[in-house]
């Protein structure tokens, strides 16, 4: 059906004054379809869709009238059916704006599909760190309204609390859990911030003008979720036993993949924090071999010995 209405629609546009039958003959459907259509077209849809006698044909009360493009592809319907149950998993509670544009979207793929085709995308996070929408609404409109905050922040490993007064300028989610890249005043740099581990937020007077660094570049220089220290390369050794998995794995934009003769496999990424890239590493246990830097290496040598030793214990 999405389909048709949208050739229809572009008939109109087009001034083309498309009739009943020219439309039943190209899609090979009857006339009480058409008229179905038709009447989707202008009740769910709202096009100001008339019939000319004279011309016999189809055409728009108003030339300006434009639908969304969402409304016509059934893939980006089912598309921006699964980004919407993502969200609702990442967030307490979605504003009514998005509920009410998800129904939408269910009815159409409803009506097109059945509603088994509701249940055909899903998406799947794993340690992921819960949202309050409420927050995540705070720190969007000062985004939108370049206002700045000051946040009580928890940090995660130290269990310290700061204060910190920041510009916002983007809302960004690392693998389900949502962060805030911002300018900190007090660090005097860019840094980025869980939102489940901010406190009290408050909405200054205040406003920023421009951006004090480019976002999109901070956020690909390295490899994971922390910035701000030097960029470095990490080099990674995975044995043949699993070099085939990691061949078609994309770790980051500027990677560098050599396939060894013995079958292992060099993986090259950009690092800028050592936190994450251990974690990642150690994970894949003895199935991968550091190279370089040697920091990391010593860490997840350190690591594997501590590991070691609280088996041994048991």
């Amino acid at each position: 059906m999405l389909d048709r209405i949208f050739w229809f629609f572009t008939q109109l546009k087009q001034h083309a004054f498309p009739t009943a039958a020219s439309y039943q003959e190209r899609f090979e459907v009857s006339s009480s379809t058409f008229k179905r259509d038709v009447a989707f077209l202008r009740d769910r849809l709202g096009a100001p869709v008339a019939y000319d006698r004279q011309r016999r044909g189809y055409f728009l009360t108003d030339a300006s009238f434009e639908l969304p493009p969402y409304w016509f592809d059934a893939h980006q319907l089912l598309l921006m059916h699964g980004l919407c149950r993502q969200m609702t998993q990442n967030l307490n509670s979605l504003p009514q704006e998005i509920r009410s544009f998800h129904e939408r979207v269910k009815e159409l793929l409803t009506m097109h599909f059945g509603p088994r085709i509701l249940e055909a995308v899903s998406f799947e996070n794993v340690e992921w760190a819960d949202c309050d929408m409420r927050l995540l609404k705070t720190v969007a409109d000062a985004i939108l309204q370049r206002r700045i905050l000051r946040i009580v922040y928890h940090t995660g490993y130290s269990g310290q609390t700061a204060r910190r007064v920041v510009e916002p300028y983007r809302l960004h989610n690392y693998r389900g859990t949502w962060h805030l890249v911002a300018y900190c005043h007090y660090r005097d740099e860019p840094r980025i911030f869980m939102l489940s581990r901010m406190g009290e937020v408050e909405v200054l007077s205040r406003r920023y003008e421009g951006q004090q660094f480019d976002v999109s570049r901070f956020l690909d220089t390295a490899f994971g979720i922390y910035r701000g220290g030097v960029v470095q390369k990490a080099v990674l050794r995975f044995s043949p036993n699993i070099a085939r998995i990691i061949r078609d794995q994309i770790w980051h934009k500027d990677q560098k993949m050599r396939m060894e003769e013995d079958g292992s496999l060099t993986l090259s990424v950009p690092i800028a924090d050592l936190t994450e890239i251990r974690r990642h590493v150690l994970k894949y246990g003895a199935e991968v071999e550091v190279i370089e830097p040697q920091a990391l290496r010593h860490q997840v040598r350190e690591e594997a010995k501590r590991i070691l030793f609280l088996y041994d214990k048991a």
